[in-house]
C-alpha cells in the first residue's frame, strides 16, 4: 500500500511539473460602432459596422517549454462579427490563423497552418493605425490589412542586434473561395529596431491570388470590367512594401511605401501607394493621430486625409473617432474608401465613433 502511495505521489509531482511549464491563453478583441458615408454608391448611409478598428477576434494562444531553450506553440484564432454573431473569414472556424510550430531560443521558430504572410508587419509601420482599415489602400492590393496563406511554412529567426527576419512558403493547393493563394506562395521580411527608430522591408508573392479590384474605384483592372462584389483572380500578386517609424517623447512619425504589381493574361499594372503621418499623446489616455496617403493605379489617383481621436478609458478599453476624406482624378475614376462601397463621384467622406475592447 505505500508502494502504491509513494508511486503516486511521485508521478503526481512529473504531472504537476509538466503542467507548470505550459500554458493556454485565451485572447480576443471587440469592435463595434457607427459609420457614416456621405457617398456609398450614390446616397449617404450610417451603418453600424463592427471590426473596423480592430478585428474583431477569440482565439487560444498556446506553449509549452520543452526545456534546453526549446518550446512548442500554437494558435487558435477566430474571427466573427460582433452585430450578428456570424463566423468570419468566409464562415471558417479559425479562419483568422490555425497554425502549430516549435522553437529554440538561439535558432529562432517555425511553424506550419494558416497564417498571415509577412505583409501584416507593414500595418505597424501605417501613420494613424488606430484609425482602423479606412485608412489602408482602397482595395488593399497591398494586403497591409491583414491576409492569411494557406498551407504555409514559416521561419522567423531570433532578434540579434536589432535584426530580425522571416521566411514563408505557402504550398498552391488550394480550391476554397476563401483561400488568398490558390496557387504557390512566398514572403520574407527584414527588420531593425535602434531605440525609438524601427524599419522593415516586405516582399510578399502569390501566383493565383484572389483581390478586391472592385473596391478600387477605378473603371476597369488589367483591361478587366470589375464587380465591388465579385473578387478578381490575378495570375500573378507581388508586392513590396517599407516602412519606417521613429518615436521622440510623445511624438511618433510614421512613413510606408508599397508597391503592388498585378498581372493577368499577359498584361500588367503596378499599385503605388504612400503613406505620411504621425501621432501625438496629449496625455496617457488621450493620442491625436493624422496621415495623408497617395495611391496611383494606371491612370487613376486617389487623395486621403486621415484623422482620429482615441481615448483609452482603460489599459484595454478606449472609445475613438475617425474621420475619412478622399479626392480621386482620372478618367471614370470614382472615390472608394477601403471597406465602403464606390463612391458615384470623384470624392467621399467618411466617419466613425467607436468602442473597442481587448481582453
Amino acid at each position: 500500500m505505500r508502494r502504491h502511495i509513494a508511486a503516486w505521489l511521485l508521478l503526481s509531482g512529473i504531472a504537476h511539473g509538466a503542467m507548470a511549464q505550459s500554458s493556454v491563453t485565451l485572447f480576443g478583441s471587440v469592435d463595434n460602432g457607427l459609420t457614416y458615408v456621405n457617398n456609398y454608391g450614390g446616397h449617404s448611409l450610417i451603418k453600424m459596422q463592427d471590426g473596423v478598428n480592430k478585428a474583431n477576434a477569440l482565439g487560444f494562444l498556446g506553449s509549452e517549454d520543452l526545456g534546453g531553450g526549446m518550446r512548442a506553440f500554437f494558435k487558435l484564432e477566430n474571427g466573427f462579427s460582433a452585430n450578428t454573431g456570424a463566423l468570419g473569414q468566409g464562415g471558417l472556424m479559425f479562419g483568422k490563423q490555425a497554425y502549430v510550430g516549435i522553437g529554440q531560443r538561439s535558432l529562432g521558430e517555425l511553424s506550419l497552418g494558416r497564417q498571415y504572410d509577412f505583409t501584416v508587419l507593414l500595418e505597424h509601420y501605417l501613420p494613424c493605425l488606430n484609425c482602423g482599415l479606412y485608412g489602408v489602400q482602397n482595395a488593399d492590393f497591398d494586403r497591409v490589412s491583414g491576409e492569411r496563406l494557406n498551407n504555409a511554412l514559416q521561419y522567423v529567426t531570433p532578434t540579434v542586434a536589432g535584426l530580425k527576419a522571416g521566411a514563408m512558403y505557402a504550398f498552391g493547393q488550394n480550391a476554397g473561395a476563401q483561400s488568398t493563394n490558390l496557387g504557390r506562395a512566398l514572403s520574407a521580411n527584414v527588420q531593425y529596431t535602434y531605440g525609438p527608430f524601427s524599419a522593415a522591408v516586405v516582399l510578399t508573392d502569390i501566383n493565383k491570388a484572389p483581390t478586391f479590384a472592385g473596391l478600387l474605384g477605378a473603371p476597369t483592372v488589367l483591361g478587366q470590367s470589375v464587380n465591388p462584389a465579385v473578387p478578381l483572380v490575378v495570375d500573378q500578386q507581388r508586392i513590396l512594401g517599407i516602412g519606417a517609424t521613429w518615436a521622440l517623447g510623445n511624438w511618433s512619425a510614421a512613413a510606408l511605401y508599397a508597391n503592388t504589381r498585378l498581372e493577368l493574361a499577359g498584361r500588367a499594372s503596378t499599385d503605388q501607394v504612400l503613406h505620411v503621418g504621425g501621432d501625438w499623446h496629449v496625455q496617457p489616455s488621450l493620442v491625436l493621430a493624422a496621415k495623408l496617403s497617395f495611391d496611383r493605379f494606371e491612370a487613376s489617383r486617389w487623395y486621403t486625409a486621415t484623422a482620429g481621436i482615441d481615448y483609452l478609458i482603460s489599459k484595454r478599453t478606449d472609445v475613438y473617432l475617425d474621420l475619412d476624406a478622399q479626392k480621386a482624378s482620372g478618367p471614370g475614376t470614382v472615390a472608394s474608401i477601403a471597406l465602403t462601397a464606390p463612391s458615384s463621384t470623384d470624392r467621399q467622406f467618411v466617419s466613425r465613433v467607436g468602442i473597442r475592447h481587448l481582453f
